[in-house]
């Protein structure tokens, strides 16, 4: 019985080796090295690639006390380095860096460096360019872009023959791959108005927006021109939104006689004091443009506008010239003074009159007064004040040292919330101890 204990013991240990998994085969050099953990997820060991395709290369590292950056190699060039969003070491950090394929055969190795200095890092191999056919190699980047917004020379915008321009489109990289220097911007129609094609872009990361400008010439010959253009990848994919540009071109310098679309004034009456605007439009076949008010003759740009406020009744002249022959349009403001109140004698001493209130212009009021003061304790003034429809006060204003016998004067008060809310006011002489001789009420706008 003794003699068996050997021969059990063999058996269970030919069991258990049976049992045990078989070592499994990794093909390259070891996934893993150094103490910092880095796994690459994409793309996998051995896939195969086209030149010219652009990949991400995406990892997740970690490491006690966080990862301060990441560094991506292929065949020992350094291509890219990532650090956590604001420098600050991640405990987990998921980053993915983009590299565009060249034939051959390539080692690439993603190194991770932690906070306190320890490095790790994960290699693969790849195919670029081979004789096997690939498989399971879908894109690892995905290309997408975004129209935001003309940032220069909006549409039908007219540019004189032969003038150089330049263009830019506002667009955003919506994508998952990096525009580096291969990527560029391809006439698809309608002309390059004698810009290369294809173009170079910014370097631009996903989610970033760029400007892509484009230096142009505008044709010789009148007409309408339209040209359209779009992103295009490395391997020649164009992507995105169509990016287009169409201008004017008129016919160069003039002939005839101009023509003023357009010359008016709004309002075309005001009163003393108010503003008024000048709107002229376009102007066509005309070589200089000239508008003429009472300060002189200017250089004026068509369509466009300025206000004025005349003090008294005026007109302004617009004038197109083309080869010494002009055209001139007019447009006259009517301004309107408000009648001097006549005074009604016979007053009383120490009286006053309030004839109604004149908008004076938003937030003010004119009141024309009449008074009779006797000098009593002179200096004297008037005091005015304006109520609203609850008789809270909304303004007043006062005049100092009026001089005695029959006066006129006209006082103008502010109301802080506009005129329309002065529906009445109340006038008061009062002497220089502060006593009030007299007082009257008068309307305010209504």
């Amino acid at each position: 019985m003794k003699k068996s204990l050997p021969l059990t013991l063999l058996v269970s240990l030919v069991y258990l080796a049976v049992l045990a998994p078989a070592p499994i085969a990794y093909a390259g050099p070891p996934l893993q090295i150094g103490g910092t953990q880095v796994t690459i997820q994409n793309p996998t060991n051995g896939m195969n690639f086209q030149p010219g395709q652009t990949i991400g290369v995406a990892s997740t590292s970690n490491a006690p006390g966080g990862i301060s950056f990441v560094q991506l190699f292929v065949d020992n060039v350094g291509i890219a380095t990532s650090s956590p969003p604001g420098g600050i070491p991640q405990p987990n950090f998921y980053v993915v860096q983009y590299w565009t394929t060249t034939p051959g055969y390539h080692t690439i190795t993603v190194s991770a460096t932690s906070a306190q200095g320890v490095t790790g890092q994960a290699s693969i191999f790849i195919n670029v360019g081979g004789s096997a056919q690939p498989t399971n190699t879908p894109n690892p980047c995905v290309a997408g872009a975004r129209f935001l917004g003309d940032g220069s020379v909006p549409d039908n915008s007219v540019i004189q023959p032969g003038t150089p321009f330049q263009k830019i489109w506002e667009v955003q990289n919506t994508g998952s791959c990096i525009w580096i220097n291969t990527y560029g911007i391809v006439n698809i129609g309608g002309g390059t108005l004698s810009a290369p094609s294809p173009a170079s872009i910014p370097y631009t990361v996903p989610g970033q927006t760029v400007n892509v400008a484009l230096n142009m010439v505008a044709p010789q010959q009148p007409g309408t021109y339209r040209s359209v253009w779009q992103v295009r990848a490395p391997n020649g994919y164009t992507f995105g939104p169509q990016l287009d540009v169409q201008i004017i071109v008129p016919q160069a310098g003039c002939s005839g006689l101009p023509q003023v679309t357009s010359f008016y004034a709004s309002p075309q009456t005001i009163r003393l004091g108010q503003a008024t605007t000048l709107v002229w439009g376009p102007v066509n076949n005309a070589d200089q443009i000239k508008l003429q008010t009472p300060a002189g003759s200017a250089s004026v740009t068509a369509p466009g506008q300025t206000s004025l406020s005349p003090q008294v009744t005026t007109s302004y002249i617009l004038t197109a010239f083309c080869k010494g022959q002009r055209v001139d349009s007019v447009a006259t403001v009517y301004v309107s003074n408000p009648p001097t109140p006549t005074p009604t004698p016979p007053f009383q001493q120490n009286s006053i009159f309030l004839s109604p209130a004149q908008q004076a212009g938003f937030g003010a009021i004119n009141v024309p007064v009449q008074y009779f003061y006797n000098n009593l304790n002179a200096p004297g003034q008037i005091q005015l004040t304006a109520f609203n429809n609850f008789g809270q006060v909304v303004g007043n204003s006062t005049v100092g040292a009026i001089p005695y016998s029959q006066q006129f004067t006209n006082v103008t008060i502010s109301i802080p919330s506009g005129y329309q809310n002065a529906v009445q006011v109340q006038g008061c002489i009062i002497d220089r101890t502060g006593a009030v001789l007299v007082c009257s009420t008068g309307l305010g706008i209504r």
